[in-house]
């Protein structure tokens, strides 16, 4: 067990939810994110054994060592996981994304969330999706109004590539029928309001292009997605959803959700018909509401 509270599995099992990558054109387990979850286990551990009186105690003496309590991957990960290999497993997603998207899924490819999550169900954490060809062309084509800082526009000169790869902190994957829930986890933290090249490129945004764009090249299951079944859930504190205004994030989805002119201007690249079926596809859930259906998940909550 890597730990009793906030990642009670194995590191064999942790190592089955991170995707396989094409290294030197062959797909091989991604080990790396392994060690940043032990790492910061081991601070923890340590900074505990030492049985120091943590009340009044500077910020800067037990920020780093005690990480590991506002850390969205642990967060994300002792949830998912915890629901993933729970008995009752179909019953607490649906009653999750019941609430998240309505009774009935907001695609016509499948007509209930049982079809959703029957088959072979992969969860996996740290997936790197490319960024859409589509988008990378564009932001060339229009640099100028999307920049306005010298140095990064003489930069961006010559390059063939003005967006990497976006990181996404979890995906629910069926490889049966390709249906997709792309998952943003946050804690304290807020959404990222710009990229390197793009300085009105947001967070969202990002991962909503992404997960419009299908993956065949990428390594098994992750090719088998349908991006027409494929959703985005935000997942924050009960806090910022009652108070969405104190975060980015906040707006945005509020926006996005509610106006399709919104989504019309963020993707003008995009076929409006597709983009006029997004606002469906976008939900928020709390951590609280993960606890509540399965009270393994994040524990600290309870």
């Amino acid at each position: 067990m890597l730990h009793p509270v906030f990642l009670p599995f194995s590191e064999e099992q942790l190592l089955l939810h991170f995707a396989d990558v094409n290294i030197n054109g062959k797909c091989q387990k991604n080990i790396k994110h392994l060690e940043y979850y032990k790492r910061s286990i081991k601070r923890y551990d340590e900074f505990l054994k030492k049985d120091i009186d943590r009340k009044g105690k500077p910020l800067n003496e037990i920020k780093l060592p005690c990480q590991i309590e506002k850390d969205e991957r642990f967060w994300i990960a002792n949830c998912m996981m915890n629901i993933f290999y729970s008995n009752t497993r179909s019953q607490e997603l649906i009653s999750l994304f019941s609430k998240a998207y309505g009774e009935i899924p907001p695609f016509k490819e499948e007509n209930t969330w049982e079809e959703c999550f029957e088959g072979e169900l992969y969860l996996f954490f740290e997936v790197n999706l490319p960024s859409p060809p589509a988008y990378k062309k564009w932001l060339k084509e229009n640099l100028e109004q999307r920049q306005i800082i010298t140095y990064i526009l003489d930069s961006a000169v010559g390059k063939k590539n003005l967006e990497g790869a976006t990181n996404i902190d979890a995906m629910i994957l069926n490889a049966n029928n390709g249906f997709a829930v792309i998952i943003e986890a946050k804690v304290l933290s807020d959404i990222s309001c710009q990229t390197t090249f793009d300085a009105l490129r947001n967070q969202i945004a990002r991962i909503i292009d992404v997960m419009l764009e299908k993956n065949d090249n990428l390594c098994c299951p992750l090719n088998k997605r349908n991006p027409k079944k494929t959703l985005f859930l935000l997942i924050t504190p009960k806090i910022f959803k009652n108070n969405p205004t104190s975060r980015l994030y906040g707006y945005k989805l509020t926006e996005y959700k509610n106006r399709l002119d919104t989504l019309l201007n963020e993707f003008p690249y995009r076929d409006s018909q597709e983009i006029k079926k997004l606002p469906d596809k976008l939900g928020w859930l709390t951590w609280e509401d993960f606890n509540e259906v399965n009270q393994n998940c994040c524990p600290w909550l309870n």
